[in-house]
């Protein structure tokens, strides 16, 4: 009954609708009681082709429901037609839903119920919302309703999701419904998609620079040959095509860029793919969950080499984090702890203590699947409509997450760098999602599917005492501190350098006494960032093997004594004239010249110090 309109704007596409509403079906926007309603009968058949087409009874629906039931809003499912077979949310108080046609068995087809969110949400093929004075009947302009397509494993529609409620005019409802039904939507999909393409490698694509909270990869179903079997809603976007259809039956390669048997060896090794001026794709891919199909299945040939294992690769562990150090091992058992819990918490630190790099250990170390991070640098954020609306369209998928939990990918992590920055419009969102979140967790069955961490380089509670920081929120946000080091309050300093030397050595790097003892002296003001960049530096100075004191001269400086201590101000280590050439010369793969240069000596200079020394060239 539906045709699929030209997607336009929304409000063109209700202008349209309305045209075609007065001028092709002769409707009356006055008609009392306009909504064809079918008969119980006529019903139970349609429900029960959905229910078999979507996979069975559904829990994400029931899911959607309570969240309905808790907001005093309807849930509304619909088949291809816009039949209304299922009905949920509304409790008790269904009677002002039902007397204006919103009950079992209405028709939401736009010949019949005019310009409403269900039939365009179907005709345009994409999330929809018909509030208010849009609705082409007046019967029904005290309702908003938010209405999304749902697509089974080849995109056909299946029918429509939608949230109904008493119309507050308040954007931030709409934009609610359409993240969760987004979310509703896009989990059914997959569900249909991993079951029909179960004895297919499945590859997931996804764009680089993707920001949407929500937002998972799309899937692609590839044969034996490297053709493209079937994709999710959105894959043909990814690779720059307009329709769906456009993917099936072509090669994977010619659509994405890579080959889909490149990735079978390493299940799950994710590769990057330039795209010229378009943002790189991330691509990975599963092998096959089923025994094979000869005719459409992909197959690993009996020749290939047996699949490793895929090994759990750390972007930064704990194990390093607290290296050297009781304080930092501290914190990041109490961070690790917290996080385990999903309670929200503030970590606190200079720059360059490794707030960020403690985040993604954190994820790493968890036994669950992988959590998703999504960080917003809160000092980036102004005052302007783009960034507010941003940040309100974040706080709703937030929410979304939050209630409705994320599937099967594990979690996710919204990180709030600089939150001691935050504009005032987004400390006030916050507060609001974060008294949420504090609501839910005190509720049993609470998925804690969403944790909120902060980052602040300075003392958020000095913020809130200067008036900077809303108290609200701050005791929202922080129900523990944690707070890092920084590297000159680290005990064993040393150790830490040695074992970064070594990591950006190929072949390992020793640091000399002499460097250690300089390296412990230096205030590093920019903390691990700074001493990372210090040994980077004098690996390339020096032979990229051993780092001396000598190496490290033009980017370390130990911290000045006391104007009144009366100490001396030159380096205070024991490095003696012999050590010091020994160092120039190894330093320089023993290039005298180059040596006496850095050394700022001539060369006759340096042949009579190495003979007073006694020191020769190795064999």
């Amino acid at each position: 009954m539906f045709n699929t309109q030209d997607k336009a704007t929304p409000d063109a596409a209700i202008k349209a609708s309305w045209e075609r509403c007065k001028d092709q079906f002769n409707l009356t926007p006055s008609t009392s009681r306009p909504i064809l309603r079918l008969r119980s009968a006529e019903v139970a058949p349609r429900l029960e082709e959905f229910t078999e087409r979507s996979g069975g009874r559904l829990g994400i629906i029931s899911e959607l429901s309570n969240i309905a039931a808790n907001a005093g809003h309807c849930l509304v499912v619909t088949d291809q037609d816009g039949v209304l077979v299922r009905l949920e949310g509304i409790g008790q108080d269904q009677t002002e839903f039902e007397h204006n046609g919103i009950a079992l068995g209405s028709c939401w087809d736009e010949r019949i119920a005019g310009t409403n969110g269900v039939s365009m949400a179907l005709a345009q093929g994409a999330a929809f919302t018909v509030s208010g004075q849009d609705h082409f009947f007046t019967s029904l302009r005290h309702f908003a309703c938010t209405a999304l397509p749902l697509f089974d494993a080849e995109n056909t529609a299946l029918g429509a999701i939608s949230l109904s409620m008493v119309d507050r005019r308040n954007t931030a409802d709409y934009l609610f419904a359409t993240q969760l039904l987004g979310a509703a939507a896009d989990r059914i999909q997959r569900a249909l998609f991993e079951r029909r393409f179960a004895e297919s490698m499945i590859v997931s694509v996804a764009s680089s620079n993707q920001r949407d909270l929500l937002k998972r990869d799309e899937l692609v179903a590839v044969n034996e040959a490297g053709v493209i079997l079937g994709s999710t809603a959105s894959a043909h976007l990814l690779a720059g095509q307009s329709e769906p259809g456009q993917l099936k039956g072509k090669a994977f390669e010619l659509m994405f860029g890579t080959e889909a048997q490149s990735l079978e060896a390493v299940p799950g090794r994710v590769l990057s793919v330039p795209r010229g001026n378009h943002p790189a794709l991330r691509v990975s891919a599963r092998a096959p969950q089923g025994k094979t199909d000869t005719t459409t299945g992909w197959r690993r040939p009996a020749d290939a080499p047996a699949l490793r294992p895929k090994r759990q690769r750390m972007a930064s562990s704990l194990r390093q984090l607290i290296l050297g150090s009781e304080k930092m091992e501290v914190q990041c058992t109490r961070a690790l702890t917290l996080y385990r819990r999903a309670l929200p918490f503030v970590i606190e630190g200079e720059s360059g203590t490794g707030k960020s790099s403690l985040i993604r250990a954190l994820q790493t170390t968890q036994a669950a699947k992988a959590a998703r991070i999504l960080t917003i640098d809160c000092a980036a954020l102004d005052d302007g409509d783009d960034d507010r609306a941003f940040f309100q369209t974040l706080l709703e998928q937030a929410r979304v997450s939050g209630v409705l939990g994320v599937g099967d990918r594990g979690h996710v992590v919204l990180v709030l760098e600089n939150v001691d920055e935050m504009p005032d419009y987004a400390q006030a969102g916050s507060r609001s999602l974060m008294a949420e979140i504090e609501e839910r967790h005190l509720q049993p069955d609470d998925p804690r599917s969403l944790r909120v961490i902060a980052t602040s380089r300075r003392s958020l509670r000095d913020a809130v005492a200067r008036g900077a920081f809303r108290d609200d929120l701050y005791y929202l946000l922080a129900t523990s501190t944690i707070r890092l080091p920084s590297l000159r309050e680290r005990e064993k300093p040393g150790l830490l350098a040695q074992t970064i030397a070594s990591d950006l050595s190929e072949s390992g790097a020793e640091i000399t006494d002499e460097a250690l003892s300089l390296i412990t002296q230096c205030d590093w003001p920019g903390n691990l960032r700074e001493l990372r960049n210090a040994l980077q530096q004098a690996l390339i100075n020096g032979d990229g093997r051993r780092i001396s004191a000598l190496d490290l001269r033009e980017t370390v400086r130990p911290r000045d004594p006391a104007p009144d201590s009366g100490a001396p101000t030159s380096p205070r280590i024991a490095y003696d004239e012999r050590t010091m050439i020994l160092d120039a010369l190894t330093g320089t793969r023993w290039n005298i010249a180059q040596a006496a240069r850095n050394l700022g000596m001539g060369r006759a200079t340096i042949h009579r110090k190495m003979k007073k020394f006694g020191i020769t060239r190795p064999t």
